[in-house]
């Protein structure tokens, strides 16, 4: 029935409704809100407020973004000044605005409130003032605010990298957290507003900002020698650590299995010259992404565990210290002093350890470890058997990116990257044909396989532990992946693998035993986003988000069953020593030229069918 309404009389329906705070106002809300996209998209200077505005500003703009009509509700908030009158709106239509990148309509906004310490709301309004100040360069009102924040809010002081450290909601500020100062506030808000830029699709402004957390955290070291507890000096002095040496490596590198691939190409930075000193992993066992992997780095780093190795009270500190000595997790100084993203540093460090022809120190330390242990070798054989394989089949591991794992909702977020399991099947007939097997890998929750000839849903079965998944990829003779975690542990140890339905912002940590697929990225119009554009600004920064992408009228396609088979035909090739097509030298010369690095994808390349079949489109 709103619907049947004049746009104006129908929005003074709802006004009046939410005045008089009738039962299922929301739901008629949520009901019309379909009504404002469609006319939007027709309109876009279409207006709803009309006479309401005049006399219930405030519910009218509060209604108005909860129907989406983000643009007259802030020319509402900023024309009436209504930020000041209702901290709630002001905090809804600044959040909006950031999910929108709309930067400086949101500093606009905030810059009506004033700056008060007081209860929750206001703390976490203060924080975005400061996110927004910091973003519009104003450094000194950034860490203005953010101190404010901290004052009111005793969790904003908790140190800060990256959201993957997956922290509690209670935080209990150490001395560190306080003498760590303007300078330890600047290191933590350049690192967290780095990083929601990059996720709304600005992620050039988060390279600076994530510079210049690296620049806050130098000069920092310089200036303030940190107070440390007897406790944790204790530690440091156990383990033989002086502090000028110590390098601290926080929970985001651990939390992920992919973040601990990371980790294994930092410490080939090492080896390589790169950076020096000390590094001391700091984990909660709970929090860490794949135990066993995990293991394969005791030679590499000192551990300790809070709550067991150390105390919860030492084990903060200790991350405390990263404002200090933590190694970035977000960008990287190079031997020549620049500062780059953190995977481009990665990808080069790839194409330097290649060239120097150095091998797979995770995969030697899984051999040494696990590789003679009998208990594992009899839970892999057992395994084996009870699946029908031979002592001497090969397999090839496969995984997918889907929605269970992270109970994604479709269109949102990272959801882009998953892809159907539909698509693949022609792929596992593929190496069952050539006289290999496929194992699935994967969550228990993950889509089912329909019964195949020679293929295993390990994914679903009993024999399913951390320990096993990270056995089947060293034994792999190759590994059918995408852009995600389990991706980083085959690359670690040097299997050959086929990466489809590959999207993402950054470059990638690949050797030169990866072949690529990408998914394409339509526009509207049906044209396709090249190579070019896919890798600079502005589209390499929309591709981290669904909504993002959208928003800007690009349409991510899975990779078609012929690309996938082929990109896995290439590979299991590959790994077994047999003739691979290489393509078009100048097809791939082509392609190199696009690139905004050479090392963009490592060292890796992109598979020759997919770049025959698209080389219109994308070169």
């Amino acid at each position: 029935m709103l619907g049947l309404l004049p746009p104006r009389l129908a929005f003074l329906v709802l006004v009046l409704l939410e005045i008089e705070q009738l039962r299922g106002r929301h739901l008629l809300e949520k009901a019309y809100r379909v009504h404002v996209a469609a006319m939007l998209a027709q309109e876009p200077d279409q207006t709803f407020s009309g006479l309401a505005r005049r006399y219930f500003p405030v519910q009218s703009a509060e209604i108005l973004l909860r129907l989406g009509a983000d643009r007259e509700a802030y020319d509402l908030i900023v024309q009436d000044q209504l930020a000041a009158r209702s901290l709630d709106l002001a905090n809804t239509m600044i959040r909006s605005l950031i999910e929108l990148a709309e930067f400086e309509k949101a500093h606009q906004v905030a810059s009506q409130l004033p700056l008060l310490a007081g209860p929750e709301l206001v703390a976490h309004l203060t924080f975005l003032k400061a996110m927004l100040e910091i973003i519009a360069g104003d450094e000194t009102c950034a860490i203005e605010s953010m101190t404010s924040a901290c004052q009111s809010l005793p969790s904003y002081m908790r140190p800060h990298q990256n959201m993957a450290s997956r922290p509690a909601r209670n935080y209990h500020p150490n001395p560190l957290d306080f003498a760590c100062g303007s300078l330890g506030r600047l290191f933590d808000l350049c690192n967290f507003v780095g990083q929601r830029v990059t996720h709304v699709g600005r992620g050039e402004l988060g390279i600076d900002l994530f510079a210049r957390a690296l620049a806050a955290q130098s000069e920092l070291r310089s200036k303030i020698v940190p107070p440390l507890s007897a406790e944790t000096s204790y530690v440091l002095r156990r383990l033989s650590i002086p502090l000028d040496e110590l390098r601290v490596i926080p929970e985001e590198w651990t939390t992920q299995i992919g973040h601990l691939g990371m980790l294994d190409i930092l410490f080939r930075m090492r080896d390589l010259g790169w950076w020096s000193g000390r590094a001391l992993i700091v984990v909660r066992s709970n929090l860490v992404a794949n135990r066993t992997f995990f293991r394969l780095f005791e030679g590499l780093a000192d551990v300790v565990v809070i709550g067991e190795t150390v105390s919860h009270a030492v084990g903060e500190e200790l991350l405390s210290l990263q404002r200090w000595y933590g190694m970035n997790f977000n960008v990287f100084r190079l031997p020549n002093g620049e500062v780059v993203p953190w995977q481009e540093a990665g990808a080069l460090a790839i194409m330097q350890w290649e060239t120097e022809g150095r091998g797979h120190v995770l995969r030697d330390a899984y051999d040494r470890i696990f590789g003679a242990t009998p208990q594992v070798q009899d839970v892999f054989r057992r395994m084996r058997k009870a699946w029908g394989m031979k002592p001497e089949d090969w397999y090839v591991c496969l995984h997918t990116r889907d929605a269970s794992h992270y109970a994604e909702v479709d269109g949102t977020g990272q959801t882009h990257r998953n892809s159907p399991i539909e698509t693949y099947l022609d792929a596992i007939r593929a190496v069952t044909d050539k006289g290999g097997w496929v194992i699935k890998l994967g969550g228990p929750n993950s889509p089912r396989l329909p019964s195949l000839d020679r293929t295993i849903d390990y994914a679903l079965s009993d024999f399913r532990s951390e320990l096993m998944d990270i056995c089947l990829i060293r034994n792999a003779r190759a590994f059918i992946g995408t852009t995600s975690g389990l991706t980083n542990v085959a690359i670690s140890f040097g299997i050959p693998s086929a990466l489809v339905n590959c999207i993402t912002t950054d470059p990638q940590l690949w050797n030169r035993d990866v072949r690529f697929a990408l998914k394409p990225v339509r526009l509207a119009d049906g044209t396709m986003l090249t190579q070019a554009q896919l890798t600079t600004a502005p589209w390499r920064w929309r591709l981290f988000d669904a909504g993002v992408l959208d928003r800007n009228g690009a349409h991510p396609q899975n990779n078609t069953a012929d690309e996938i088979r082929a990109v896995a035909e290439e590979v299991v090739d590959l790994a077994s020593g047999r003739h691979v097509n290489g393509g078009s030298q100048r097809l791939l010369a082509r392609w190199q030229e696009q690139l905004p690095t050479p090392h963009y994808y490592g060292t890796s390349r992109i598979s020759a069918y997919y770049l025959s079949k698209y080389e219109a489109a994308l070169l």
